[in-house]
This record gives C-alpha cells, sequence and structure tokens, in this order.
C-alpha cells in the first residue's frame, strides 16, 4: 500500500511539473537567465565588497569574479530572452517588453557589457584602485540595461 502511495505521489508530482511547463514554456529560460544574473551578482559582491573597503583585496578572488563576470556576460543573448517570457506574461520574469520592441539598443547594451566587463577583468586583476576604477564602467553598464528593460522587483 505504500508503495502505491508512493508512486501516485510521484506521477502527481511529475503532472504538475508538466503542467506548469505547459503553462509556462519560457520557464527554463527564465530559470537560466536568473542564475546567470544571481552568479554575476555574486562575483559582483565579491569585487564590490573589496572596492567598498569591505573586504581585503585579493588579486586571485578579483579575478576569478571578473573573469567569471566576463564569462557571463559574453554568453548573454536573446536565447535567454525568447520573445513571450516577458514581466506578468512568464513567471518569475522581471523582462520588460521593451527588450523585443528595441531589440536593437538591447543588443548594444549587452555588447557595452561585454566591454566593461572585459575592461574590468584586467583592472580587477591588477589593484584595489583598478578594480574600484573599472566598477564604475561595469556598474553602469548593469544599470543602464536593467534601467530600460528590466521590472523592479515588489
Amino acid at each position: 500500500m505504500k508503495s502505491m502511495l508512493m508512486i501516485a505521489a510521484l506521477v502527481a508530482s511529475v503532472s504538475s511539473v508538466a503542467r506548469a511547463e505547459e503553462e509556462d514554456p519560457f520557464a527554463d529560460a527564465v530559470e537560466m537567465r536568473h542564475g546567470l544574473m544571481l552568479q554575476m551578482a555574486t562575483d559582483l559582491g565579491k569585487v564590490g565588497a573589496m572596492a567598498k573597503g569591505e573586504a581585503p583585496y585579493d588579486q586571485a578572488v578579483a579575478a576569478r569574479a571578473a573573469a567569471n563576470i566576463a564569462a557571463i556576460a559574453s554568453v548573454l543573448s536573446m536565447d535567454q530572452f525568447p520573445a513571450g517570457s516577458e514581466y506578468q506574461a512568464s513567471a518569475d520574469s522581471y523582462a520588460l517588453p521593451a527588450i523585443w520592441t528595441a531589440q536593437d539598443d538591447f543588443l548594444v547594451k549587452i555588447a557595452d557589457l561585454n566591454t566593461a566587463a572585459a575592461g574590468f577583468q584586467t583592472a580587477a586583476a591588477t589593484d584595489v584602485d583598478a578594480l574600484k576604477a573599472g566598477m564604475g564602467a561595469l556598474g553602469g553598464a548593469c544599470s543602464a540595461c536593467h534601467k530600460a528593460y528590466r521590472q523592479p522587483e515588489e
């Protein structure tokens, strides 16, 4: 009897996951971009703490975090932002519809992030003063995209 209940629970669980994916075909794309942004935020937190003097400058940690940021920036594309995966149309999405109506500008902002991240990679591995200087361009690139294309969290 226990095994029958366990099987029934498993089938119900699998069925609810399948229904959720049917209801939101963009769940995987949204989860992927959240994961990329979470990793970027984690690495920005490390170098940000160093820039603010909240953590000692560690060249190895800063270089690794900057390399991660550059790697993430390099894979951002419309692949993570399929049309239809916008705020209130796809669960957990904060992407604004402007991404698709102003796609050329969105792609320019991704290119700007790549440029800033590449420069930051060199700066972060140099010393704390270069890291601080590099944070401005990187933060500006992140902010420019988020202000135009991301719904603020409520």
